[in-house]
């Protein structure tokens, strides 16, 4: 009892001592009560994004900067645009940064990454912070290419494909008239002929953009000829590559590559602007290069659809925005890809790229899709768009078969370089199926 009356008379005490020490110190009026910097402070957040055609680039700043604006005192972005570089090197500083703890609050990344990245907790899920009806308005692409395992890890604010972009003069010369319909699509076999038809000294009929290197773009454009003839990348579970990568359907495929470069129709060593200064007469590439059109004042431009093996098919899947897994701010991040992902920005970014939009209600915005050329690009996404593979492995499995086409266009052993891709891809794939 003794020891109990000792504590509480020190307790007093203290009591005592604190009350009157607070009296002294106060003045004749209270103590203003110190901010809660979670509830009053600006959050700050970093944020990285690929250096993409200069308009995209352009759009990521403007954009940032008017959620800057919109949400000043509560959220402040700073924007780094990293280079890409070649092959994987704006994926090989993500990765890089992972392991030094060094990740953006948000980042971009190509679709086809977004598996990975969710698998390896590079990425955080968005389910939590983006409502149904929201999700709702994205095309099912967009959906499909940022989920992983029933989770969305990605939005993007736009599509993509890949069409067959023509000079009409030359066309028009050689008496070949270009698809003006998906039902009118070229054959290989047509396709190989025209292209082979327009080619002559100083030009060449078609140019397959080999000056981007051996990366994404090879697989982004090589994928598309596999599944044109029948044929897939991986097994239906997206388990296995051996029979799938290295089928005679793929082999088949990446052999047509090579011919159009055995018969002198595509140049191996071309350059970035071949097609827009009449070196060559056709181009498969995306609609994003049609914002750098009107720096030629003699090109005089069409668009048509892919051509095809045994059906029609074509690429889909472009650059998504997702909040990395250390943030510390995952609700204020989710803000920034709300934002740069609503249907302003894709309304916006799909005029300056010439890009579809990501969301179905932008496309009431935007009637030039309706007629050519564009309509071109909404009949595929709409008809026979056909996304990379979902996997973990897809960084390895993009790469060697990146590799493989190479090797088919330079002339060498297709059959091997795919039976490597499938070897590589299998042994990376076992990591993830255990």
């Amino acid at each position: 009892m003794y020891h109990i009356r000792k504590r509480i008379g020190v307790v007093s005490v203290c009591l005592l001592l604190v009350f009157l020490l607070a009296a002294c110190g106060s003045g004749s009026t209270s103590a203003p009560a110190q901010d809660n910097p979670k509830e009053s402070g600006e959050v700050k957040l970093n944020m990285w994004a690929h250096q993409g055609q200069e308009k995209e680039v352009a759009f990521y700043k403007t954009r940032i900067q008017k959620f800057n604006e919109a949400h000043k005192g509560k959220i402040n972005v700073n924007l780094q645009i990293i280079p890409s570089g070649a092959g994987h090197a704006y994926e090989d500083k993500i990765n890089a940064a992972v392991t030094s703890g060094g990740l953006p609050d948000i980042l971009d990344m190509d679709g086809p990454f977004v598996a990975n990245y969710a698998s390896t907790r590079i990425l955080a899920s968005l389910d939590e912070y983006i409502d149904e009806t929201d999700k709702q308005d994205f095309a099912p692409s967009i959906m499909q290419q940022g989920t992983y395992e029933g989770k969305l890890y990605a939005l993007g604010a736009m599509e993509s494909s890949l069409v067959l972009f023509y000079n009409k003069k030359l066309l028009q010369e050689a008496g070949i008239t270009p698809p003006d319909s998906l039902d009118k699509a070229w054959t290989w076999q047509q396709f190989a002929d025209h292209a082979k038809q327009l080619s002559k000294e100083g030009r060449y009929g078609v140019t397959l953009n080999m000056n981007l290197g051996v990366g994404e773009w090879m697989t982004f454009l090589g994928s598309v000829f596999v599944w044109s003839n029948g044929g897939e990348l991986l097994s239906p579970d997206k388990k296995k590559a051996e029979g799938y990568v290295n089928a005679p359907a793929s082999v088949e495929a990446l052999q047509f590559i090579h011919k159009l470069f055995a018969d002198k129709s595509a140049n191996i060593s071309d350059t970035p602007t071949d097609f827009e200064e009449g070196r060559a007469a056709m181009s498969i590439q995306g609609p994003w290069i049609i914002q750098g059109f009107d720096k030629y004042k003699d090109l005089d431009w069409g668009m048509t659809y892919l051509p095809y093996s045994k059906q029609k098919v074509s690429a889909s899947g472009s650059w998504a925005f997702g909040i990395s897994a250390q943030t510390k701010h995952p609700r204020e991040a989710a803000e920034v890809v709300k934002w740069m992902t609503n249907k302003e920005s894709t309304v916006e970014i799909s005029k300056l790229t010439g890009m579809p939009p990501a969301r179905e209600s932008a496309f009431k915005e935007l009637p030039q899709y309706n007629e050519m050329p564009l309509k071109v690009v909404k009949d595929q996404v709409l008809n026979t768009a056909h996304a990379r593979p979902a996997t973990p492995a897809y960084p390895v499995l993009s790469a060697k078969f990146a590799e493989a086409y190479q090797a088919a266009a330079m002339g060498q052993n297709v059959q091997e370089a795919l039976n490597k891709a499938a070897q590589e891809t299998d042994r990376e794939l076992q990591r993830f199926n255990r």
